[in-house]
């Protein structure tokens, strides 16, 4: 570990949020203070996040997730904001800006537009900005959906040249 530079940090809903969907407050807040504790000892760190639907569907006031494709992309887009704001302040407590990246599958696929999320991590890290990912499932496509964001932190991994994955 001590000689690892990049870090991918892959965090599911499950360790996030309670079965509620309700953020697991305590949980986050702990985890959040170790990637910023990792980030003060000058490693790049990329925080690879789930449970935008449940967050979404319990801030919607739901008991469940929707069964529905647009019920779980209404979900999953306002649960990426509650994500977010709570990211970005958490961070903030430890002097760290925050930065969200969506991608689809059809995004890391065209060369052009894979190119610029590269670019993109790029310059995040050359400002010293945490990049947090999600899969933009309020607007993708089942086909080029993700079947996970295990198998997105893999992909994030080799897009940013991570020396490191951590699930």
């Amino acid at each position: 570990f001590s000689n690892k530079k990049r870090i991918v940090i892959k965090v599911g809903s499950s360790t996030l949020a309670y079965h509620t969907g309700h953020l697991n407050i305590r949980k986050c807040q702990d985890l959040i203070e170790v990637m910023s504790d990792i980030k003060n000892s000058g490693r790049e760190i990329i925080f690879v996040t789930s449970g935008a639907q449940g967050v979404g569907a319990a801030r919607a006031g739901l008991v469940r997730k929707p069964d529905d494709f647009p019920g779980k992309q209404a979900c999953a887009a306002i649960g990426q904001c509650e994500l977010m704001t709570f990211y970005s302040e958490q961070f903030g407590r430890y002097n760290h800006k925050v930065a969200q990246l969506l991608l689809t599958r059809d995004v890391i696929s065209n060369p052009e537009r894979k190119t610029n999320v590269v670019n993109t991590f790029n310059k995040l890290f050359e400002m010293g900005v945490i990049p947090i990912i999600n899969a933009n499932d309020a607007v993708s496509i089942k086909q080029l959906d993700f079947d996970e964001n295990d198998t997105l932190s893999a992909i994030v991994a080799s897009l940013c040249g991570a020396d490191l994955l951590v699930m």
